[in-house]
């Protein structure tokens, strides 16, 4: 009996301190199995609380610059930050209702091949390191590296910033009236009295033939057939900034931004900015006997078309669309239609296809297909607008020929984020008589029009065209607009400063 009530009030007493453990706190990183996980859109802060920077860190090992902030590192000592689940706040920046994405990595790999630095240099000793992305309107604000329940860093400006938890309560810093303040005295010290208007927007281009990089680059671009490049057009209060150029796609992802191209030997790549190729062999697409070209890319979907040859004595092959994820290139087949619009995508291909077969002659009309294939689409531009295409090939394998057809159903959102148009086309050609294609952008301040052998950058002003264009670019004869994706306000300068610190670019005059 004695030894009844003993086992009883062990579990007893077991019970109690599990519970008191709970309660009061503990943390979870303290269990194995917590290791693994991850959340991808989680409103919660990890890193929830008042931070100050205590110090920081400079690094000269050759990267770019960024070369743009007036802000010395020293005078950041001593400003808090703070983070909870409806604001974060770093330095002046302030994100409303951002998401939290928590990541474990090993340090050293992270350092490395994001920062081309090493743990050590930055007095970390531990292995594994939380990395919380903090994301705001789909975009990265900035990733924080949390290396203890005390101490984050972040990387700014290629400045390293050590920042300190000082207070749960961030009730005061991140109240109303606070932020308010705080985005008054911004637009005051660093734009003056002026309405700030910003607009920025990255431009991916595609050539039919390949562009001379021989000159203004570095090695790697020589003698190299390179059919892929990105401008970068700013513009603020009105005022052009420097245009931009630099080979390949600089796509930006909610992840952070990508390259992404076709290398020497027609392999699709795509990879972080922050990585080299050589490590992510898995985001890459080759295929023995074809040619592939881009048609479109967004943040996390590229269209292709790859032309396989129909023997190995003909150029002539057989032409296939797809549509593939960015983070899963790998794979003998595409994306179906109704993988991103449903049921009533499938439904508008298949009653498209239908009607455009019916208007065929009899002879074509046989020759094709007769029932579409879902993974059979892509996105094309077509009088300011992007729009859905679908192919039908020939009911001989052994046959090239085609026909593409239009889909009625308005782009996916998942692949566009913006398509707003926001002039008349009878402008665009009264303005530009042989302009084929025309952006907006969501400010409403800037459109670029585009003809057979040039880019036209325009101020519109009160809903309408500027009389003179701000500036005028070359384009290759065929070159097309395979990615458009815009940034307003503060993004705007932050995608410039990634791309100047990042890429190889060249400057218009």
């Amino acid at each position: 009996m004695k030894k009844n009530k003993v086992r009883f009030y062990t579990i007893i007493l077991f019970i109690i301190f599990f519970t008191s453990a709970i309660l009061s706190g503990c943390s979870l990183s303290r269990f194995k199995f917590t290791d693994k996980i991850t959340s991808p859109n989680n409103k919660l802060s990890p890193i929830n609380g008042v931070w100050e920077i205590k110090k920081f860190k400079v690094f000269n090992s050759g990267n770019k610059k960024y070369g743009e902030s007036k802000t010395e590192p020293v005078d950041l000592l001593g400003i808090k930050s703070a983070f909870n689940e409806d604001y974060s706040l770093l330095i002046d920046e302030v994100c409303n209702k951002p998401n939290y994405k928590l990541k474990e990595v090993d340090a050293n790999n992270y350092f490395f091949y994001t920062y081309k630095v090493n743990k050590s240099d930055l007095d970390i000793s531990v292995d594994k390191i939380e990395v919380i992305s903090v994301i705001c309107e789909e975009s990265l604000f900035y990733d924080f590296i949390k290396i203890s329940d005390k101490e984050l860093i972040v990387y700014l400006d290629n400045v390293f910033y050590y920042l300190e938890k000082i207070s749960d309560d961030t009730s005061d810093i991140l109240s109303e009236e606070n932020l308010r303040k705080i985005r008054e005295e911004k637009v005051s010290s660093h734009y003056g009295d002026d309405k700030l208007l910003r607009t920025g927007v990255l431009i991916g281009l595609r050539s039919n033939s390949p562009i001379d990089y021989k000159e203004g680059f570095g090695e790697e671009y020589k003698d190299k057939d390179l059919f892929y490049r990105t401008l970068w057009i700013g513009a603020k209060n009105g005022k052009l900034r420097e245009v931009l150029e630099t080979p390949n796609l600089f796509v930006p992802r909610i992840s952070g931004f990508w390259w992404v191209g076709l290398d020497n030997q027609d392999s699709v790549f795509a990879y972080p900015v922050s990585k080299e190729i050589k490590d992510f062999n898995s985001v890459k697409w080759a295929e023995k006997n074809s040619s592939k070209r881009i048609l479109f890319v967004g943040n996390d979907y590229i269209a292709l078309e790859n032309k396989k040859s129909l023997n190995l004595q003909s150029e002539e092959g057989r032409s296939n669309l797809q549509v593939r994820l960015i983070d899963n290139l790998n794979g003998n087949k595409g994306i179906k239609i109704s993988d991103i619009s449903g049921e009533e995508g499938k439904e508008a291909m298949f009653n498209s296809a239908y009607s455009f077969l019916a208007l065929e002659d009899g002879i074509t009309g046989k020759r094709l297909e007769q029932r579409p294939r879902e993974e059979s689409f892509t996105l094309v531009r077509r009088n300011g607008h992007w729009i859905v295409k679908g192919r039908l090939n020939s009911i001989n394998q052994n046959d090239s020929f085609f026909k593409d057809y239009t889909i009625n159903i308005v782009p996916p959102s998942k692949m566009v984020n913006y398509d707003e148009f926001h002039l008349s086309w009878n402008e665009v050609k009264e303005k530009v008589p042989n302009a084929i294609d025309a952006y907006t952008s969501p400010n409403k301040d800037l459109a670029i029009i585009t003809s057979n052998n040039s880019l036209f950058i325009y101020e519109i002003v009160n809903g309408a065209l500027g009389n003179l264009y701000l500036k005028k670019i070359s384009l290759k004869e065929g070159e097309s607009v395979i990615m458009a994706e815009w940034a307003t306000g503060e993004y705007m300068e932050r995608w410039e400063k990634t791309l100047r610190g990042n890429a190889d670019v060249f400057v218009y005059e």
